[in-house]
């Protein structure tokens, strides 16, 4: 077989598929002979081995098929991820949101290749969907993936992708096929999220890799109250820095009563984890939407899940579970924010007390927060009075920034006793919201029925003597 296909830098995987191309030998070329006719012959022979011949593909056999570094690259993913187009394939094999016009034609050869051979198939779209076909493994390709992969029978792992194709770590589980097929009824949900790990594998660097599983390795029964449940969400990432942050794709087809009763199940699930002294398996649960999401309803769309969330949970179970929301496009600069959160903490610490400082305080004492050592508030003083500020590191869509105010004033009464400030007048109370590229959304009231007068009364407080105050994530 022979191809003039450009050699990918996402070819990283060759080392546990087999796959060490090297360039082709030249052949020895003989001094010449006082022979004219000779000497002729060799002229042409050295121009021949001059040009740039195509390569020849070295073909690995596995089962009874012959495949090339391409194939099974694409069968990889097939398996990894269930199911992709024929576009994601090519973003995800040549590292690019935009592939050439050859190389997408390139990959379309080799899944046509694969669906001859019986090992993948495919399924035409529905034009609301997205144009083209969702590419899938046959059963037949299902298990000459697993040969491939080298998954022992049996085998129970955690399933993290990066883990397991980057470093040979044996992370994939001998499953049933049944699992591994896409979802039938939301092609579109599933194809959203594979767009969000398209973005994870090609927007960030080796330092900065974001690992991620399927909803098949994260879900977990569990048992509350006599009644038996699931936690099921759509995938799982962990950051660099260990925290793991669970997915759940929103195209707004849940109603609030459904986001309603999913919350509950989470809100189980923590009650489930603190009763039996387990810890809690991820820091955080993001939302991701589409980019249009962005432009039309982003905001109504927020106030619905995070008035779900706040509703739904007990305080102090939504004070440790962080709820983000993100489109795909703004996926680099919402995780990037989360990767940094501490190191942005430290450089608000440092802006809060210049602005302070400018503004006559003399003496500023910062408050951290046991549990994650995040900013809370600080007291600013001058010789006879002091004023309360509380003071917030917040990603754009985040849960945080009530949960943080909600904990703050079930305190502040406590706050006006310290003895730092029983000789001096208070001067009131104000926030301060450090924040990366946009403002952090701030819902004005609670959506749907409820009886949480006194959190609609703290959105109120919130939103009085507010500033906001962005911060640069690239310099910290």
């Amino acid at each position: 077989m022979i191809s003039m296909m450009k050699r990918s830098p996402a070819d990283s995987l060759g080392h546990f598929l087999g796959d060490k191309q090297h360039p082709p030998k030249r052949q020895a070329v003989f001094a010449p002979t006082a022979d004219m006719m000779a000497k002729s012959l060799l002229t042409t022979r050295t121009s021949l081995l001059n040009i740039n011949f195509p390569r020849r593909i070295k073909m690995s056999v596995i089962s009874e098929y012959q495949l090339t570094h391409c194939s099974m690259k694409l069968l990889a993913y097939l398996f990894y991820y269930r199911g992709m187009t024929a576009l994601q394939l090519s973003q995800m094999y040549y590292e690019s949101e935009k592939p050439f016009p050859t190389q997408k034609s390139s990959v379309h050869n080799y899944l046509s290749k694969l669906k001859k051979q019986n090992l993948v198939a495919s399924k035409k779209l529905e034009d609301s969907v997205r144009p083209g076909s969702i590419y899938y493994l046959t059963t037949k390709g299902f298990e000459v993936v697993k040969e491939m992969l080298n998954i022992d029978v049996g085998a129970t792992e955690n399933g993290f992708i990066l883990l397991n194709e980057k470093n040979g770590i044996p992370t994939q589980s001998d499953l049933p096929y049944s699992l591994y097929q896409p979802p039938k009824q939301q092609i579109s949900h599933h194809l959203l999220l594979i767009d969000f790990f398209i973005r994870l594998r090609i927007h960030f660097s080796e330092e900065e890799s974001v690992d991620h599983r399927l909803s098949m390795y994260c879900s977990t029964p569990y048992t509350y109250n006599n009644t038996d449940g699931k936690i099921r969400p759509d995938a799982e990432i962990i950051l660099p820095n260990g925290d793991a942050y669970w997915i759940e794709v929103d195209q707004s087809t849940e109603s609030h009563s459904q986001l309603l009763a999913k919350f509950q199940n989470y809100k189980n699930f923590l009650s489930y984890l603190e009763e039996n002294n387990l810890p809690i398996p991820f820091k955080g649960i993001l939302f991701l939407t589409d980019e249009k999401q962005q432009l039309y309803g982003m905001k109504r769309r927020w106030t619905n899940i995070v008035s779900a969330y706040l509703k739904s949970m007990d305080p102090d179970q939504a004070a440790d579970i962080r709820l983000l929301m993100t489109p795909l496009n703004m996926v680099e600069e919402t995780l990037r924010f989360e990767m940094k959160r501490m190191k942005l903490n430290e450089a608000a610490k440092q802006l809060l007390h210049e602005k302070l400082h400018q503004r006559g305080y003399h003496r500023i004492l910062p408050f951290i927060r046991k549990s994650d050592q995040s900013l809370f508030y600080a007291i600013a003083m001058n010789q006879k009075s002091y004023k309360i500020v509380f003071v917030h590191v917040s990603n754009a869509y985040d849960s945080s920034l009530y949960t943080n105010f909600h904990q703050f004033i079930q305190r502040l009464m406590k706050i006006h006793q310290r003895d730092e400030v029983k000789q001096l007048q208070p001067e009131g109370v104000e926030q301060i919201v450090f924040h990366p590229f946009t403002n952090p959304y701030i819902i004005q009231a609670l959506q749907g029925d409820h009886s949480l007068k006194r959190m609609e009364e703290e959105l109120k407080i919130l939103h009085q003597d507010i500033e906001c105050i962005q911060m640069d994530v690239f310099d910290v």
